[in-house]
């Protein structure tokens, strides 16, 4: 087990514990400082990979005959988007 899974592990049964973080640390022998740390280090990933409504796409190779299209929407944003293939583009914009 690596020391990131160990202290994750610890950051999950110290949020199920109900305990302090400080009496936490007491119980199992770890420092505050070095818990803490882990601490706002998992938060941050569990933020990160908190579901939207967003995927990311990716393309190795853009074709040299690709095309700019633009949507805008009712609120003003703007979606530009570089694509050879129209049907890729209604794909994407259909998404749900």
């Amino acid at each position: 087990m690596s020391k990131q899974e160990m202290m994750y592990s610890h950051v999950e049964d110290w949020k199920t514990s109900g305990l302090t973080q400080s009496s936490y640390c007491e119980s199992v022998g770890i420092k505050l400082a070095t818990f803490s740390y882990w601490v706002i280090k998992y938060k941050a990933e569990s933020i990160q990979s908190v579901d939207s409504n967003f995927i990311t796409v990716k393309k190795d190779l853009i074709a040299s005959s690709t095309q700019e299209y633009e949507i805008m929407y009712p609120n003003g944003v703007k979606l530009r988007v570089h694509i050879a293939n129209l049907s890729e583009l209604y794909s994407l914009v259909n998404l749900v």
